[in-house]
């Protein structure tokens, strides 16, 4: 088998302690909180830097994070920060757009913390307004977290970056979605200090929970019912939300390329019960490259460089043009980004296969 997989990094994200929501579009899907210790963490990033491949070579990098699905979600996020830093080889303990929307709004003290780091954006989800928003989070509460975050966000200096995910039950609250945006005049508060206020319009990956909004994703009829003054404040208006899968199925049939998706993440994460997936797909048993505790380091870091598991190997060898003939729906006009809708062929695909029909 052709080594897609080098030795210059990996990143190890560990999900110490889980995620307060459970979220209908997450692609990681739902699993359990659990409550690994920081020598559980410390033991993790020592199998990773005492292992060796055959010629005796160390992975060259190595990036330790201390969530998986919400960061900053413990209590004592500020010493795990500093571990991170200590565990990880220089930079490649990093921060991205993400923070606990959660501890925004409940730890007061957390947003000066969070303003000392880079970078100064943070990313917001809502599924439009209240009612959805709860509902898209599965958490009573959610929109008001969203709101008392956008807040706590502007008063330390951290630009808010609001997602939006339309559905068909959001269709009607999307006026009032444009309305809170400049009752709340976040592009003028955004931009005295010093940022930019950017909301966009985020589609759906479905796989992991996000499979499961299928029934309830737009389709080309749905576009006229998006009011053209939210199109027009959304960073890419809404090229993001695809085009019909109908549509797109012309030029898939015949692409005979390999799907390779997120062929250039180099990361891995471990859930609650130590099982390890490569963070390039949902975490499902077909991509699943084994147990910590039961397998080893050894065994796992290499079905992740030789792409042993059944995921893995059809992503790089199953054609586009196969999948789309298995799964694809010439009566579907549902809205889709080409990526998006190859997710859900790979999500078809492994259920099949765990099923034994491939």
């Amino acid at each position: 088998m052709i080594n897609h997989w080098n030795m210059d990094y990996l990143g190890v994200m560990v999900d110490m302690a889980g995620c307060p929501n459970r979220c209908r579009h997450c692609w990681l899907g739902s699993h359990k909180n659990g409550n690994m210790t920081v020598d559980d963490f410390r033991g993790i990033a020592k199998q990773f830097k005492n292992w060796r491949d055959e010629k005796g070579t160390p992975i060259k990098e190595l990036g330790f994070f201390s969530w998986w699905r919400e960061p900053d979600f413990r209590d004592d996020y500020r010493e795990l920060w500093q571990i991170e830093q200590e565990l990880s080889s220089p930079g490649r303990a990093q921060r991205f757009e993400l923070l606990s929307i959660w501890r925004l709004a409940c730890d007061e003290n957390y947003a000066k913390w969070a303003a000392i780091l880079k970078p100064k954006v943070c990313q917001i989800t809502f599924f439009s307004m209240e009612d959805n928003t709860d509902w898209g989070m599965r958490r009573k509460g959610a929109f008001r977290d969203n709101i008392t975050a956008t807040e706590r966000l502007l008063s330390v200096g951290i630009a808010p970056r609001w997602q939006l995910f339309i559905t068909k039950q959001a269709l009607g609250d999307l006026e009032e979605f444009i309305r809170l945006i400049y009752d709340l005049n976040l592009h003028k508060r955004c931009e005295s200090i010093g940022q930019k206020f950017e909301v966009f319009i985020g589609g759906m990956s479905p796989e992991g929970s996000g499979y499961d909004l299928e029934s309830v994703r737009i389709d080309a009829d749905d576009i006229k019912q998006i009011p053209n003054g939210l199109i027009e404040i959304c960073r890419e208006g809404i090229d993001l939300l695809g085009q019909p899968e109908n549509v797109l199925l012309d030029s898939l049939l015949n692409d005979n390329t390999p799907p390779n998706a997120s062929a250039n993440v180099h990361s891995i994460s471990i859930n609650a019960d130590f099982d390890v997936y490569p963070n390039i797909a949902e975490p499902a048993e077909w991509w699943r490259l084994g147990n910590l505790k039961t397998d080893g380091v050894d065994k796992i870091i290499k079905a992740y460089r030789d792409e042993t598991t059944p995921g893995m190997k059809m992503n790089r060898e199953m054609p586009i043009s196969e999948l789309a003939r298995l799964y694809g729906d010439k009566s579907s006009s549902k809205l889709y980004h080409k990526d998006d809708l190859v997710c859900r062929w790979l999500h078809q695909w492994g259920v099949d296969y765990m099923e034994g029909r491939k």
